[in-house]
């Protein structure tokens, strides 16, 4: 239960999944809510809410139970009032209800609806599937018959937005450009947030970028998805692209030779960082390119 929807008169296209009694016109007169004190006056198939002024200048007359029915999601514990003031759907008011609401309404058992007032319909760029998100802002991936039992409710496109996974790596990105490579990394609670889009499997992301550091054999990725270096495996997997080559930060003199177990991983160190920024640990004491040489 939330929040109350104050007075949300809402008219969508198709009315399959909320049908109005057959007696939908409502007799002048004064009505009341169950769930609210608020008393409403219909005259001529308009009603409006009263304030308590008006309704004690009218000597305060006993209003009739409302023509109202309680519907939700079936994917949504939220339970909806929908008062029937007239024929067209935009006469009718809806009330997300609240828990003392829903038992002063007398815990009715609502009846699984199709469509509730509010809901957004949507469509992600990378498949086509379906998706709603109620008033609530529960969000529901549509079966067919879901679907057709909203009235095949129009959705909008976010063809420039969605969700991708590296063929190559077991991350789902929520990509909010995908013209730019834009997006993040999303976990399994995100992704269950959003009712499980499928994702489209890509190989590579707009933007993307492979690199190296100078003769360091490792081979970093940077994407939306992630950036860490990556194994022979997941680059392959990638199509073995080739790496750009960035210079390492300046290390300064941050080593000497008792940092390294063989002359070998001192010469791997010296051969990374000197052609950018010299022998700045002094390793190569006698300038002859081979580092801390008194090493095993």
């Amino acid at each position: 239960m939330a929040a109350a929807l104050v007075g949300a008169g809402v008219a969508f296209g198709l009315a399959v999944a909320v049908a109005a009694p057959a007696s939908a016109a409502v007799a002048d007169g004064y009505y009341k809510q169950p769930f609210d004190p608020t008393v409403w006056r219909v005259d001529g198939g308009n009603a409006r809410a009263l304030s308590y002024e008006e309704w004690a200048a009218a000597n305060f007359p006993q209003p009739a139970p409302s023509p109202t029915d309680y519907v939700k999601y079936s994917w949504s514990p939220t339970v909806y009032a929908v008062t029937f003031w007239g024929t067209p759907q935009s006469t009718w008011d809806w009330d997300r209800l609240t828990e003392p609401q829903w038992r002063a309404s007398g815990s009715p058992v609502p009846r699984t609806a199709g469509w509730i007032a509010g809901s957004t319909y949507y469509q992600w760029g990378t498949s086509n599937e379906i998706f709603v998100q109620g008033e609530d802002a529960v969000k529901h991936k549509l079966t067919y018959n879901e679907w057709s039992a909203s009235g095949f409710q129009p959705f909008g496109t976010r063809s420039n937005e969605g969700f991708l996974k590296l063929s190559w790596a077991p991350n789902i990105m929520r990509m909010t450009n995908l013209s730019a490579g834009s997006g993040y990394s999303i976990d399994y609670g995100q992704w269950s947030n959003e009712s499980f889009p499928t994702p489209r499997v890509v190989q590579r992301v707009a933007n993307d970028h492979f690199y190296k550091y100078g003769t360091a054999p490792a081979i970093y990725y940077q994407g939306p998805a992630f950036e860490r270096s990556i194994s022979y495996q997941e680059w392959v997997g990638a199509g073995s692209p080739s790496p750009e080559v960035r210079a390492p930060s300046n290390p300064g003199n941050s080593v000497d030779c008792s940092n390294f177990a063989t002359q070998r991983d001192a010469q791997a160190w010296f051969d990374l960082y000197y052609p950018y920024y010299g022998d700045v640990a002094d390793l190569d004491g006698d300038h002859d390119g081979r580092a801390c040489e008194s090493l095993p």
